[in-house]
């Protein structure tokens, strides 16, 4: 039996996605999972099971510094303001008081990293 390879997309058929690069301000350093618990928490409540689907977000786990609090976040490109729209809403993340800022939305990584979070050799 023939092994099966994975199907992909073209680059045509793909749906445009965003980059969200922010920065949590907070009393105390937050892990990734306060983070995006918040974050989820938050767009659930804000805009609901069917809308936060629509969004598509991912978070970028290997990209969360928990030194500088900054991440990157992908969403859809038609969804940006509602993620910033939850992500304004958020007052606790974790155990302690925090805001999110958004420092740029760009359309790939690697320029989020260069434009945002300085070299590109890390956040």
């Amino acid at each position: 039996m023939e092994e099966s390879k994975p199907k992909f997309l073209p680059p045509i058929l793909r749906l445009p996605k965003r980059y969200i690069v922010f920065e949590v301000i907070s009393e105390k350093p937050v892990g990734y999972g306060d983070v995006s618990a918040a974050l989820w928490e938050s767009m659930l409540e804000f805009l609901g099971e069917l809308s936060s689907s629509e969004t598509r977000i991912w978070f970028v786990k290997n990209l969360y510094s928990m030194e500088k609090q900054r991440g990157i976040i992908k969403c859809a490109h038609s969804c940006v303001e509602q993620v910033r729209a939850a992500m304004a809403l958020v007052q606790v993340v974790g155990e302690s008081k925090a805001v999110f800022r958004v420092i740029g939305v760009t359309g790939t990584i690697k320029s989020a990293r260069t434009k945002y979070l300085g070299d590109g050799h890390g956040i």
